[in-house]
């Protein structure tokens, strides 16, 4: 699996994803800067998941024109550490991870 972090997430969280996922940064393709529907159609030729915390995505973009998948990060905030607490959940939901459809990760409770 091939995911791509938006510009929002913090870079460092590419190093504790699962070994079989691969991992890249919107800032390490350099596509830093590009209005969301310009970053999934560039984003689907390559990627099988959009990882973000942009919770408007799905009401800006119509998600089911996308061979992407997106998953919505909503930490308690932005530090590396509470968005640390969100991967086991992303770990459990891959395999229902579909393309045009986007799922919410909350921190556990």
């Amino acid at each position: 699996m091939r995911v791509l972090l938006d510009e929002d997430v913090d870079i460092y969280l590419r190093n504790h994803f699962p070994d079989e996922v691969t991992v890249e940064t919107v800032e390490y393709r350099g596509w830093k800067g590009p209005k969301n529907g310009a970053l999934l159609h560039a984003a689907q030729e390559i990627f099988d998941v959009l990882v973000t915390m942009d919770d408007n995505i799905p009401y800006q973009q119509s998600l089911r024109h996308f061979d992407l998948a997106v998953v919505i990060l909503r930490p308690s905030s932005k530090r590396l550490e509470d968005l640390l607490m969100l991967i086991p959940e992303f770990d459990r939901i891959v395999p229902e991870l579909r393309p045009g459809h986007v799922t919410r990760i909350y921190p556990p409770k």
